[in-house]
């Protein structure tokens, strides 16, 4: 029982980890099209990972419901744009900016990735 208990403890982190680089690169695709300091790739993670903890901080500490994770969300939106800002003086127009096209980006890459699976999952099964 132990293992499996440390086998999803590994499996968490790693998701983390993986979560943090996908978040890190769209910042940091983000970052590119508006002027900014601070834009490397390490500024990018660490402003990542800070974001990813004020939004658990945020979700633990509201109640449940989906009006609390929209009104959660929000209040994440506001801090991150401010945590933007300050890491790397965008601005907050700019912080604005930064996370719509690294959302847009992110919403691309998704959906490229899930056509190129289906297209391959769907020629293995035409071939086995």
């Amino acid at each position: 029982m132990l293992m499996q208990g440390v086998a999803g403890l590994i499996l968490y982190v790693l998701l983390l980890i993986f979560l943090l680089l996908f978040i890190t690169v769209f910042l940091k695709l983000g970052l590119g099209f508006v002027e900014s300091e601070n834009d490397s790739f390490g500024s990018a993670f660490l402003t990542a990972l800070v974001g990813a903890i004020i939004l658990w901080v945020i979700l633990i500490i509201t109640p449940a419901g989906i009006l609390w994770l929209i009104i959660s969300l929000l209040i994440f939106l506001l801090i991150f744009w401010l945590l933007v800002n300050a890491r790397h003086k965008t601005g907050y127009g700019g912080a604005i900016v930064v996370t719509i096209v690294a959302v847009i980006f992110a919403i691309i890459i998704v959906i490229v990735l899930l056509f190129i699976i289906r297209v391959t999952l769907g020629l293995a099964s035409i071939l086995f």
